[in-house]
């Protein structure tokens, strides 16, 4: 099955003029400097998850170069010190926010700091993530990697959403393995036993999928609710990261040899390509700086499966204590999970 899957790695979407699955994050910022996007233009406040490293920390620092201010959003706040301290110059138009995405407390938390301290925000860039673990659990004891990858970045986006502006967007990073994976919004912890059994590519497939379904489901949720507010999801590429530290050192590296199409600049341009390009279809899925195609459960052509995972999310997040607004955009105290 993983064999399968990595054959779709090499997914490219329609290029937009002369970006392309070569184009790195300061070559996106570079086309688009001239027209920048509103919330850019007036210096807006970007949070990213996953700041500190690897593509997350390659996006903050186009994302500074292109004139925002950054919340760099990690778990490890001494991580994002230092991944601070690289960005030059640009640093003091940026600041560390301590976020683990498998701890709803830590994330309410969070969306608490972030609201007294900067108000509104105009970009949330979902890039944090975990990939092919052992069975582990998070914090409120859902699937380490759908909790943390899925379920983490779906409070944070929930509780965060009052504070965005209207002309701002939400960007989730997902990936093509998500056809490594089928979502089962009956058992997105894998705990009913059965034939579903939990393997961690399969599981790290399925968070992907997720991620995909949600900036769909967000999307018309957004639309509902007459706002202007984007929601995209995209694949960066097949990267070489600490995103591969769980697998077998010795293994990946070799592995890495042969499925890796990116560096870390390339692969952080569909991300900053999502955040700057204009006219993109609400929802869409990118890939090489495109729009590109999802397999056919993510493509989710009526809705029905992006409908029950937001619905099943918001069971499963208020069921572990974590106050949600009633409404997608109206405003309310982040309250700690009981």
């Amino acid at each position: 099955m993983l064999a399968r899957s990595l054959t779709f790695m090499g997914i490219t979407g329609a290029s937009a003029l002369s970006l392309s699955a070569t184009s790195t994050a300061s070559d996106v910022v570079s086309r688009y400097r001239p027209s920048l996007p509103s919330y850019v233009a007036r210096g807006g406040v970007a949070v990213v998850t996953g700041g500190n490293s690897g593509i997350g920390a390659e996006s903050a620092k186009a994302l500074l170069d292109a004139g925002c201010f950054v919340v760099l959003a990690c778990r490890d706040e001494a991580a994002g010190e230092q991944a601070l301290s690289e960005m030059g110059a640009a640093a003091g138009r940026a600041r560390v926010q301590k976020l683990d995405l498998a701890d709803l407390d830590s994330v309410s938390a969070a969306c608490s700091e972030i609201a007294a301290k900067e108000g509104r925000i105009s970009l949330l860039l979902n890039n944090a993530g975990v990939m092919a673990t052992p069975q582990e659990k998070t914090k409120q004891g859902f699937e380490l990697q759908i909790g943390t990858n899925h379920l983490g970045h779906f409070a944070l986006t929930r509780l965060l959403l009052p504070l965005l502006e209207d002309d701002g967007r939400v960007v989730t990073v997902a990936s093509t393995a998500h056809t490594m994976g089928s979502v089962d919004t009956a058992d997105l912890n894998f705990a009913t036993g059965g034939d579903r059994k939990y393997s961690p590519w399969g599981a790290y497939g399925q968070s992907k999928a997720a991620n995909i379904l949600f900036a769909k489901g967000l999307a018309d949720q957004l639309k509902e609710a007459g706002s202007n507010v984007l929601s995209v999801s995209l694949h960066p590429g097949v990267i070489g990261t600490p995103l591969w530290r769980h697998n077998n050192w010795l293994l990946t590296k070799l592995f890495l040899r042969f499925i890796t199409n990116k560096d870390v600049p390339q692969g952080a341009s569909t991300s900053i390509y999502a955040c700057l390009a204009d006219g993109l279809p609400a929802g869409s899925y990118l890939s090489d700086c495109g729009v590109a195609t999802p397999n056919e459960a993510c493509e989710d052509g009526d809705g029905s499966l992006r409908k029950a995972l937001w619905a099943q999310s918001e069971k499963l997040v208020a069921e572990a204590g974590l106050v949600l607004p009633e409404r997608l955009l109206e405003r309310c105290e982040a309250a700690p999970v009981v």
